[in-house]
């Protein structure tokens, strides 16, 4: 396989580095610290074509492949991980519709996304184990020709902000493996209500709350694909979402890498840089090395979504390797910078404040916060017995 992007795939990446520098690098600590909405630069993000980058270009989009999107992504996380996950969150809940929604939804939908006049994102999880399952599962009842919802979606992020929830219910409360169906609920449906924002551990200002539903009354329009059909979306979603957060957590290891490196060089014991001693060398070199074989990884199994073949087993590989990764990445890091990497102030004789705690929490935040059930192992395991 030829691992070479092309020309516009290049470019496509050069924006988003240089989108980076110069947009969230000066944000990303204020954002850390408040974790407000960035709304203004989610105005910018559109103004970029960034939120389009899924949509077609019949659509009002770019139209740009998942190679491109993960590209964006995990050059958005090397700066500030919480705009990262937002627009990754969007862009999942616009392919959704672009993918599987009728033409009159695609209508509707697509141009407001693509130009961030509308966001989106995904409301898959829930309390239980799986989706339809547990203490307030999300249950869809027919009535009048269309549905109402009753129940809970939790971990939903992006909640408060979004304009647009792909959301997954089930019509078959009693069945012992529920089977899903999507819908598209607008924000200002009657019924839905947005509970309070989760002080999350990291990627402060991408807010995470869960939505309550009580009789929340959808129209026939509102179904995305077909009934019980919605299994199948979300487990494509959750799989492309595994690919774009395993984007993420290289670029949020980069980061990290790169700090550490360049401190190493400045950090002068004995007389001599620490970037020359061998306990040093061997950190940095095995978490560069992860990120480096983390991101081959990610680029087979995104060009094998653009060429529309069976991806799921490669993505859950993926998720695998930078879980068990992706927190030792910044361990490491912070041993590297020793008692100066656990802090977030400007320290005497270095520039620019201390990063590595904060993407440490960042990295939580991209890793752990899918449902267990998502955990890819057995995915795996089934593939190769």
């Amino acid at each position: 396989m030829n691992f070479e992007l092309t020309e516009a795939q290049q470019q496509v990446g050069r924006n988003a580095q240089t989108f980076a520098r110069s947009h969230l690098d000066a944000m990303a600590l204020d954002l850390d610290r408040c974790g407000v909405f960035p709304k203004g630069i989610i105005d910018e993000l559109a103004g970029h074509d960034f939120l389009g980058l899924l949509v077609p270009m019949a659509s009002g989009g770019v139209g740009a492949g998942f190679i491109n999107h993960i590209q964006v992504v995990e050059a958005f996380s090397r700066s500030c991980p919480a705009i990262a996950s937002i627009l990754n969150n969007h862009a999942l809940a616009a392919h959704a519709v672009a993918q599987w929604g009728s033409d009159a939804q695609k209508q509707h939908y697509l141009p407001p996304l693509a130009k961030g006049r509308k966001l989106g994102t995904l409301a898959i999880y829930e309390d239980g184990p799986s989706p339809g399952i547990g203490p307030d599962p999300l249950l869809a009842l027919r009535q009048g020709g269309g549905f109402t919802l009753t129940g809970t979606k939790a971990f939903v992020r992006n909640a408060g902000v979004a304009d647009l929830y792909v959301t997954f219910a089930t019509l078959e409360p009693t069945a012992k493996e529920p089977r899903l169906t999507a819908f598209l609920v607008d924000a200002d449906t009657s019924g839905l209500t947005i509970g309070p924002g989760l002080d999350t551990m990291g990627l402060k200002g991408c807010p995470v709350a869960q939505l309550f539903f009580q009789a929340a009354a959808l129209g026939p329009d509102a179904l995305l694909g077909e009934e019980n059909g919605g299994s199948a979306i979300a487990t494509r979603l959750l799989s492309l979402g595994s690919l774009a957060e395993a984007a993420q957590t290289v670029g949020i290891g980069w980061a990290a890498v790169k700090h550490a490196a360049e401190f190493a060089t400045r950090r002068v014991q004995f007389g001599h840089p620490i970037a020359t001693l061998q306990a040093i060398q061997t950190l940095l070199a095995e978490a560069a090395t992860d990120c480096h074989l983390a991101w081959l990884g990610i680029q087979r199994a995104a060009q094998l979504v653009e060429d529309g073949a069976p991806f799921e087993i490669h993505a859950a590989m993926v998720k695998a390797f930078v879980g068990r990764f992706g927190s030792r990445t910044l361990i490491d890091a912070i041993q590297v910078e020793g008692g100066l990497g656990i802090s977030e102030s400007k320290p005497f004789g270095v520039g620019g404040t201390m990063p590595l705690a904060r993407l440490f929490r960042d990295m939580a935040g991209t890793t752990l916060l899918d449902a267990p059930a998502d955990f890819p192992a057995k995915l795996i395991a089934e593939s190769i017995v």
